[in-house]
């Protein structure tokens, strides 16, 4: 199993965050959830540093094509429309979970929260 972690530095991108959490919330967590070998896709975000990124945990490097990224399973990309301006791959060496129920990971965030009232 491997971890893949990609990040954007928008300083000098005209995208919002809030156009972001909208296209994770409506468009990109579903079509990621269906997408065969990718176990888990969490993004993450930094306002103040202006980065936004994404951790997965894939079964094997070819279920998520380097070259392909950022891109949804369909060809398009969100709304940054950029390569990563940094892409890392990792070999899980070991993992655990919590005392929680892990379903209720599920479409959760600020994302979530913000645009599905």
């Amino acid at each position: 199993m491997f971890v893949a972690i990609v990040a954007w530095d928008l300083r000098a991108s005209p995208v919002t965050f809030d156009e972001l959490r909208a296209w994770v919330a409506r468009t990109a967590a579903d079509e990621y959830a269906r997408l065969p070998g990718v176990n888990v896709k969490a993004w993450f975000s930094d306002e103040r540093k202006r980065i936004w990124g994404a951790v997965y945990l894939v079964e094997s490097i070819g279920d998520l094509d380097p070259e392909r990224i950022p891109r949804l399973p369909d060809g398009r990309t969100g709304p940054i429309g950029t390569r990563p301006t940094s892409t890392a791959w990792f070999e899980l060496e070991a993992s655990v979970v919590g005392d929680i129920d892990v379903a209720g990971l599920h479409r959760q965030g600020r994302a979530f929260d913000i645009h599905e009232s």
